[in-house]
């Protein structure tokens, strides 16, 4: 489409070297000016930025990115504006529609669709809000606040008459733990925001705001108090006020004062009726309780709303597929396989990517199909093409998972004189050989993936790093110190620091070594995480004897909750009596139990 209007990009950068580029270039194509605004950058942000075509300007930071973004719309000369993080990148897919909103619109402005990614990467893993992020440059429209900053032209005359929201998404990667962590955000924001509310007490969207900061650090309590307060002082003519019910709800789940956050959820649904997402967590609070009927009542209620608007939106497919597979979930916690698969052929005629419902389905047909010849053929019929390489893998994957070791290795094999997926093959012919107990030859392939190196563009995500695990497991079972030393020389190298810090605890059990406080962070439980997935690794080969060896890594585990997540595995795994005897330990030692301890104990103490 041609461009009859200039666009133009604005930017307020300070040490983004890592996400520059990728801001600027979801653009390229779209924008014929790109303006950066650097706030104090001592790494090669500038470099970057002016390499691929934008001006440069310095801007001495003081505490208020008002004041820096409008010295960013002082020196911009197009006639729109695209007003982007460094952090954020705009759909490339949707850069048309993008033109033709302001080739043909009256409109002064427009919200986006915010994806907000957090935790690790998952491009599945994100929250939405609507963000202002496009303006037309007529000079009259200024920020306002130093923080969380809002969009003004000093009068505030019928602002929401000139601005609209658009189905475009702008993609957020400053949530995600690495980002949050790098920049020390939490540190910066809250004293501005302080500062902020000083300025003009009992501000009802600086409370707002303070009250996020908290909650994401998981500090429920002190969230609560700043939303409570904020909720005191709200409108709901306000674009943040359903959120705040949101967040507001989040902290109470989070404090598991679930009448509390099914309160607001109800009088959240009064104000904003159309709001899915309210209902949907309404569900997700039944299921939690174990009311499956109110469950079932409340997402089938999400599946007729469907998607709410943008403006009531905070994470995608509450009223499609998110609905669906927890439905698929609920009905599986019931061990109703048939029912449960159902919606997780549902989710996926909505949503073909979603391979989580891929997995459920095949766990289910496991449990329904007497035959594994029944199971194997009816899992290939979800594929279009069943001898397509990336299918194959992905089947076997789940073959694997649910113990059809010979049948994977069977597919597997006609896929040796193929080019594609050569090291996602010998990943999983490690892993069935692995569970079947040939531990040298699983060691023969794990190798090879470790060699191999990670890559772009595999089917199976993080094998290498997998592989350096198994390896590890492997060498144990084989009683070989050294191999086990030089696996776990290769997990260093390809596993994050908690998982790695995980397997030393091992095996220095393994070599008999006395153990000391690790000093472990938040408790352990990102080691606590790394050691149950290897327990689990471990049970699903019938490696119990290694495993018993192996317990004693748990006591560097500083948590409550260690002996419940155990049991957890346990009960995955089928190891139904060590599952209720470790939950019964829990409570006898530790003083201890939660929901899910529990209900191990309701289903298996009879």
């Amino acid at each position: 489409m041609e461009q009859n209007k200039r666009l133009g990009l604005c930017v307020i950068a300070r040490d983004e070297q890592q996400n520059i580029a990728r801001c600027i270039g979801s653009v390229k194509g779209i924008v014929d000016e790109i303006v950066v605004v650097d706030t104090g950058s001592t790494d090669d942000t500038i470099r970057v930025a002016r390499s691929l075509g934008a001006e440069i300007y310095s801007y001495a930071w003081d505490d208020s990115f008002s004041n820096a973004k409008n010295y960013a719309l002082e020196k911009a000369r197009a006639q729109w504006l695209l007003l982007l993080d460094a952090d954020e990148a705009l759909e490339t897919a949707d850069g048309d529609k993008l033109l033709e909103f302001i080739n043909t619109t009256k409109f002064d402005g427009a919200h986006l669709s915010i994806r907000n990614y957090t935790g690790v990467y998952h491009p599945d893993n994100y929250l939405l809000h609507s963000g202002f992020r496009l303006l037309r440059n007529t000079g009259r429209y200024r920020y306002v606040g130093d923080i969380h900053e809002q969009i003004t032209d000093g009068v505030c005359d019928r602002l929401r008459e000139r601005f609209t929201t658009l189905d475009i998404t702008v993609h957020h990667y400053g949530y995600l733990d690495d980002a949050v962590s790098a920049k020390k955000k939490r540190q910066r924001n809250i004293p501005i925001l302080e500062r902020q509310l000083e300025k003009a007490p009992g501000d009802a969207f600086t409370l707002f705001n303070l009250g996020n900061e908290y909650l994401s650090m998981n500090e429920y309590k002190r969230a609560i108090e700043y939303y409570r307060e904020s909720y005191r002082r709200k409108s709901d003519t306000r674009a943040f006020t359903p959120h705040l019910y949101f967040r507001m709800i989040n902290c109470y789940e989070g404090l598991g004062q679930f009448d509390q956050a099914l309160k607001y959820i109800a009088e959240g649904l009064t104000s904003y009726p159309r709001c899915t997402d309210f209902e949907y967590v309404r569900g997700e609070i039944y299921f939690r309780q174990r009311r499956y009927s109110l469950a079932i009542d409340s997402l089938e209620k999400c599946l007729e709303m469907g998607d709410p608007p943008p403006a009531f939106q905070f994470f995608s497919g509450c009223g499609t597929h998110r609905a669906a597979l927890l439905l698929g979930e609920l009905y599986r916690e019931l061990e109703d396989y048939g029912r449960a698969i159902s919606w997780y052929n549902k989710v996926l005629s909505l949503k073909p990517n979603l391979y989580l419902a891929l997995y459920r389905a095949g766990e289910a047909l496991t449990k329904l199909c007497l035959e594994r010849d029944e199971m194997h053929a009816r899992l290939y019929a979800y594929f279009s093409d069943a001898k397509y390489v990336p299918n194959v893998i992905v089947a076997c994957d789940i073959l694997i998972n649910e113990g059809l070791y010979e049948h994977a290795l069977a597919d597997l094999s006609g896929l040796e004189d193929l080019a594609d997926g050569q090291v996602e093959r010998r990943y999983l012919e490690g892993r069935a050989h692995f569970y079947s107990g040939r531990f040298t030859e699983a060691c023969q392939r794990f190798q090879d993936v470790c060699a191999a190196g990670e890559a772009p563009g595999r089917v199976l995500a993080g094998i290498c790093a997998q592989s350096a695990q198994y390896l590890f497991a492997a060498r144990l079972a084989l009683d070989d110190p050294e191999g086990a030393a030089d696996a776990l020389t290769q997990a260093a190298n390809l596993c994050g620091g908690h998982q790695t810090a995980a397997l030393r605890a091992m095996y220095d059990v393994f070599m008999g070594k006395e153990l000391c406080d690790a000093g472990y962070e938040n408790e352990g439980a990102a080691e606590l995480d790394a050691m149950a997935e290897f327990i689990r690794m471990l049970l699903k080969a019938s490696l119990t004897e290694l495993l018993e060896r192996l317990m004693p890594a748990f006591n560097l585990i500083d948590s409550k909750t260690v002996l419940l997540r155990l049991a957890g595995v346990f009960e995955q795994e089928g190891y139904t009596q060590q599952a209720v005897e470790t939950v019964l330990r829990s409570v006898r030692e530790l003083d201890t139990l939660d929901a899910a301890g529990a209900r191990i104990l309701f289903r298996h103490i009879t």
